[in-house]
Order: structure tokens, then sequence, then C-alpha cells
């Protein structure tokens, strides 16, 4: 119980100790980061890299949008060569005029006569 008690105590007091020096350096390094990124170069780096940035999704885009309506319109294309003159792949059975046209439900009773 001494041992688990000393530990605690330890690590408690390194966590506290670890923590005030490590938020001290976080500080001074915050700052240092502030102080480069108002820097006249820095700020023309980054409004450069912006524009370029722009620039770029800009024709991306553009060249997305073209491949997309190319793929599309060749669809149509196959979708309406394929629908012309084609038998439907599905049968299309008109549905009965009366109740007693239906089959019947299936009920899961197997025959006794061994049928299945």
């Amino acid at each position: 119980m001494k041992r688990a008690l000393t530990l605690a105590t330890g690590a408690a007091v390194g966590y506290v100790a670890g923590t005030r020096a490590g938020r001290e350096k976080y500080e001074r390094m915050k700052l240092r980061v502030h102080a480069v990124g108002r820097q006249p170069a820095v700020v023309d780096l980054r409004e450069n890299l912006q524009e370029r940035a722009q620039t770029a999704t800009k024709t991306v885009s553009k060249a997305v949008a073209g491949k997309v309506t190319e793929a599309t319109s060749e669809l149509a294309k196959k979708v309406k060569e394929r629908s012309h003159g084609a038998e439907p792949s599905t049968p299309v059975v008109p549905a009965p005029e009366t109740a007693d046209e239906y089959p019947p439900a299936p009920t899961g009773i197997v025959p006794d006569d061994g049928a299945v």
C-alpha cells in the first residue's frame, strides 16, 4: 500500500510540474509562430498560395464538369441504343381481372404424399 501511495504521489507531482513547464513552452512557441506569420514575406507567400489554389480549383472543377457531361451523354446514348427495338428483360404479365384468377397463397404446409 505504501508503494502505491508513493507511486501515485510521484506521478501527481510529475504531472503538475510537467504541465506547468509544458504550458510555458507552448505559450512561447505560439508567440513565435504568430510573429513569423505576421512577417511580410510570409504574408505575401500565403496570399500567393491562396490565389494559386483558387485558380487550380476553378480549372479542375471546369475539367471535371466537362468529363461528367461527356460521360452522361455517352451513357444516355447507350441506353437509347439498347432500349430501341429490344425486348424487355422481364416479361410483362397483365393483372388478373377477378380475384378468382389469382393463385392460392402459400401455406407452408408440406403435403403428406411425399411430393416436395
